[in-house]
């Protein structure tokens, strides 16, 4: 039976860690359930009956990999039986009819008549013969019963019950039919990324800040404008020999986006209507990405907001696992916009071409 694609993800997903490691697993699977619910979140309208299959798979997809990962049952020991030994049956042979004796002169010449010494017991039953040699009468002979050894399927029974008390266990303990609301939150869940990164020292020149890598993870905040998702692709635009398609995997749709120089970048539209919204006001832009699989790479964002003017250029390291980049622009007072803004990410300021799979891009108010 071929593997899934998602059990594919999953085990590439944990081939990057310790996988060996309970809790490194529950994370990596935890990130999968957690992408998937964004996912189905950003898709309101979505089907619930292809919403519940969506999170069977995912469901099937851990059950399948974590099995890699859990120690095989002991075989059961072999019941020892008291050493019986099998007796033979005899069974009394039918009385055969006396044959009658033939008459001398019915002799055929030149065979010698054998002897037949005529003991009157034909009808006798043959003795018993035991396994060690003792010979007896059929009579004495009496079929030991067999032992049975209900112990080997106990010990089955209960391996048995055990291992599915475990799954069972694991699931409700870890959650992960779960959706974000059922979860208790009041117990704060590792975080994928263990630290937080400055790039003070890569800052370009202009530059006012330097932008920080931020746990991963989008809130479900409704002062959120949301600019890009991966389920509704046409708020990009490709410039230069850029491309862009919408893929998914275990943990979720994503947009896989490449730039191969400086000049081939991918744009993310904001709204006249938006940008003028945020006049005399700070926003606070939202970009959440990860490298593709082969390697992190390293991200240039330029801002065009038409008549409130730009963000400089900023730089953010792109790892594996889900980044949030958070960034501030102050909009003037007294200005508008004149058209539509833009966002232009390049994947590899280093122009090699490296991907970023990019999973959504929003904005917010943060005040006047």
């Amino acid at each position: 039976m071929a593997v899934s694609e998602l059990e594919t993800a999953l085990r590439n997903a944990l081939a990057k860690g310790d996988a060996s490691n309970p809790a490194f697993r529950q994370r990596v699977y935890r990130a999968a359930a957690d992408a998937l619910q964004r996912t189905l979140k950003a898709q309101p309208d979505i089907d619930p009956d292809r919403a519940a299959n969506q999170k069977q798979r995912l469901a099937d997809a851990i059950r399948a990999a974590e099995a890699v990962y859990t120690p095989p049952a002991p075989e059961p020991a072999p019941a020892v039986s008291p050493d019986v030994r099998a007796e033979p049956r005899f069974e009394q042979p039918e009385p055969q009819p006396k044959a009658e004796r033939p008459a001398p002169e019915a002799a055929i010449t030149g065979l010698r008549a054998e002897p037949r010494f005529d003991t009157g017991e034909e009808n006798a039953a043959p003795p018993a013969v035991t396994d060690d040699g003792a010979v007896g009468p059929v009579g004495e002979q009496r079929q030991r019963p067999r032992r049975r050894a209900p112990f080997a399927w106990l010990l089955s029974s209960a391996v048995a019950v055990g291992l599915i008390g475990t799954g069972i266990w694991w699931i409700v303990t870890t959650g992960a039919l779960q959706t974000a609301e059922q979860r208790d939150t009041s117990v704060p869940n590792p975080p994928l990324e263990l630290q937080d990164e400055s790039f003070q020292s890569s800052r370009d020149p202009g530059t006012a800040t330097a932008p920080a890598r931020l746990p991963s993870g989008m809130s479900h905040d409704d002062s959120w404008v949301t600019l890009f998702q991966p389920a509704d692709p046409t708020t990009i635009s490709l410039n230069g020999t850029a491309t862009a398609t919408v893929e998914s995997d275990a943990i979720g749709q994503f947009a896989r986006i490449v730039s191969p120089d400086a000049q081939s970048a991918v744009t993310i539209d904001i709204p006249l209507g938006t940008l003028n919204s945020l006049a005399g006001k700070t926003a606070q832009f939202s970009i959440v990405a990860r490298s593709d699989d082969n390697a992190p790479t390293q991200m240039s964002v330029t801002c065009n907001l038409a008549g409130f003017g730009d963000c400089g250029r900023l730089r953010f390291n792109v790892t594996q696992n889900d980044n949030e980049f958070l960034f501030r622009v102050d909009f003037p007072a007294g200005a508008s916009a004149g058209g539509p803004g833009s966002l232009a990410i390049v994947t590899d300021i280093d122009n090699g071409g490296r991907a970023v799979k990019l999973i959504g891009v929003r904005l917010r108010e943060l005040g006047s």
